[in-house]
């Protein structure tokens, strides 16, 4: 199981939803910012969740709108969901950053493109924090758990600047030896 079920599950544990429904509160918490998760993968996860006894489904139609299917969670399903709960926060913390895929390869590079691709990574990082930073001045009204949850990767992105910054440093000080490839793939 993944975070994706965790929030999948948790969000069907605060009452019955369809699966537009599931995948609009998704995107109104901005989820899909910290786990990839797309709509399609919600109608597929909800489905499995049923065959699986997770979830129950009843089709219901309201006046003139077409028909949807209404999730709701089975007593199974609250179990399977505290298990995850209790996997999770059991867990051995991992942080893993795409542009790292980014940073291993650097040395492949010349200098100038590879100053290029890290000046990129440290704009992305300074626009995430600015982003991050506008919504919680803007929306003062973020209930706790996700207020926490963004004050959490705004320190996080503080330290991946200063993280950043040290590395450049190093880099501009190795200069061309940071480039040397030895045999077998890494730099000397």
């Amino acid at each position: 199981m993944s975070a994706i079920d965790l929030i999948l599950l948790g969000s069907l544990y605060q009452g019955k939803k369809s699966a537009y429904d599931l995948q609009k509160q998704v995107e109104a918490r901005n989820l899909s910012r910290w786990v990839k998760i797309g709509s399609y993968t919600v109608y597929k996860k909800v489905v499995q969740y049923e065959k699986k006894g997770y979830v129950s489904s009843e089709t219901v139609k309201n006046g003139n709108m077409p028909e949807k299917t209404i999730y709701s969670l089975t007593e199974y399903g609250k179990g399977h969901f505290r298990e995850l709960m209790s996997g999770f926060s059991l867990a051995e913390t991992r942080v893993f950053l795409d542009f790292n895929a980014v940073i291993v390869n650097l040395a492949l590079l010349g200098e100038s493109d590879a100053m290029e691709y890290l000046t990129n990574i440290k704009k992305s990082i300074q626009d995430t924090k600015e982003q991050i930073s506008g919504s919680l001045s803007v929306h003062k009204d973020i209930p706790l758990f996700g207020r926490t949850i963004l004050e959490q990767q705004y320190m996080l992105l503080e330290t991946l600047e200063k993280w950043e910054e040290g590395f450049e440093q190093e880099l501009s000080s190795q200069g061309k030896k940071a480039f040397e490839i030895k045999k077998g793939g890494e730099g000397k």
